[in-house]
């Protein structure tokens, strides 16, 4: 009995030798000293957010009898000394029965550049009265040069009016930008 025990206890009690380098090789905290000249100070913070000056943008369009694509301004435009950037796009679309939104897109520079967001169909709602769709992203998209951000959706589609079938929203933040001139 006591030679079944040995044979049993012997194997766990080495591997509790072998773990013991690992467990003591595990890093504990420690102060961190930072040794530098008064000429170049050394940020022990996050320098940048403290400027950053969020902001949020909202949008609500629709389409006319006849028309495919809508539009229209995101925000006017970006304050003089001041860099935007915008992080996260969302678009809802509440499209006619059978209609699709093929496209939503945010743009600057009077349509020359712009990100087209990928967009996705979600079902109907209970009554059957509209189909839904959304697009949701994380972009980096910037802008200091004064000129407006402009939205446009389009659907498959040019038959009926839809007067309140979109709602854009983004979010980012102002950075003061001296040297953006306007």
């Amino acid at each position: 009995m006591k030679t079944k025990l040995f044979l049993l206890l012997t194997p766990i009690l080495l591997c509790c030798f072998a773990l013991l380098p690992i467990a003591q090789a595990a890093p504990s905290p420690s102060n961190v000293m930072v040794v530098n000249t008064p000429a170049s100070p050394v940020p022990v913070r996050d320098v940048d957010n403290p400027a950053r000056q969020p902001f949020h943008a909202e949008a609500v369009g629709g389409f006319a009898d006849g028309a495919s694509i809508t539009g229209g301004i995101l925000i006017p435009t970006v304050p003089a000394g001041k860099r935007l950037v915008i992080e996260h796009v969302s678009v809802f679309g509440a499209m006619l029965p059978g209609q699709k939104m093929v496209r939503a897109r945010v743009m600057y520079r009077f349509s020359v550049f712009g990100h087209s967001l990928v967009i996705s169909a979600q079902g109907s709602n209970a009554d059957g009265s509209s189909d839904y769709f959304v697009a949701s992203e994380l972009i980096r998209f910037y802008d200091n040069d004064g000129l407006p951000v402009a939205w446009e959706a389009e659907r498959d589609s040019s038959a009926g009016a839809n007067l309140a079938g979109i709602d854009i929203n983004c979010d980012g933040y102002f950075v003061d930008c001296p040297t953006c001139a306007q």
